[in-house]
């Protein structure tokens, strides 16, 4: 943990939030950025950082909130293989409070579309609120879960809100939402090609592929952040899904590529392309 990251931590606290964003506020000037604005949102536990006059949300304080970072990130992460461009159409499953969607929404512009699917309840009103805040007209969101069949889930409702499993839950309070198949989400939606497909849902991978038959062949290039590494610190086989997903993808005549960081939560990430339709 660095320094700054251990100054944080001590003082993310109610009666000590005042002080951090003062500290948050002299960061971004330090940085040259126009910050309007920071604020705790306890009721769907994300921050508000308003800055050159748009709004970005996170799950946590900090002083790097802004286009580009973000940017960057899903250059690392997310678009690695593949990064969206003007005119897209992209499923964003996972979609947390919109760290991503909101670079989403700027790549493919006024002639794309965006669809931000995620299924806790309250980081879906961090969601909408990042959506509504930014005027995002092209992106569509969705409170709900994908998985293998139509029905109800089970959701976590951790203090962590991006670590929330839909079925690995334990003793703490969970939430009971909607959910439908992938194949369900992409025929409802009538969504006839998807140039990308990112998904990260802390080991419901597994599940979705298998509700994704019909409507994979729409999709051009993927992105599934798949969790061994969460089963490989100590928790549930639910989250060793890596080689479920690189099987069902290899057998639909995906071409799979993976980095090799040494970072295992980034190298287990799967991308795929369609060679069919690229």
């Amino acid at each position: 943990m660095t320094i700054g990251n251990s100054i944080i931590k001590s003082i993310n606290k109610p009666a000590t939030r005042g002080l951090l964003k003062s500290i948050i506020y002299w960061r971004y000037k330090q940085r040259g950025k126009k910050i309007d604005l920071v604020n705790f949102h306890k009721e769907f536990d994300a921050w508000e950082f308003r800055i050159d006059g748009v709004t970005y949300l996170g799950s946590g304080p900090g002083w790097v909130y802004d286009r580009d970072y973000l940017h960057e990130q899903l250059r690392q992460l997310s678009g690695f293989a593949y990064m969206p461009k003007y005119g897209d159409t992209v499923i964003d499953i996972g979609a947390g409070v919109g760290e991503e969607t909101i670079i989403f929404s700027s790549l493919v512009g006024s002639t794309g579309k965006v669809f931000a699917v995620e299924a806790h309840p309250k980081t879906y009103k961090a969601l909408e609120y990042l959506v509504k805040s930014n005027y995002l007209g092209n992106v569509i969101s969705s409170n709900m879960a994908l998985s293998d069949k139509a029905g109800t889930v089970n959701i976590e409702d951790s203090d962590n809100s991006l670590a929330n499993s839909i079925l690995h839950v334990s003793n703490r309070n969970t939430f009971t939402i909607q959910a439908e198949t992938f194949d369900d989400f992409v025929e409802r939606n009538n969504i006839q090609s998807i140039d990308f497909l990112k998904m990260n849902v802390e080991g419901a991978e597994q599940l979705i592929v298998k509700g994704m038959v019909k409507t994979l062949k729409r999709i051009k290039h993927l992105a599934i952040s798949c969790h061994d590494f969460r089963f490989r610190q100590g928790e549930s086989e639910f989250f060793k899904t890596k080689q479920i997903v690189v099987d069902f993808l290899t057998c639909n005549n995906f071409k799979i590529s993976t980095q090799h960081s040494s970072v295992s939560m980034v190298d287990d990430y799967v991308y795929g392309t369609n060679p069919d339709l690229v």
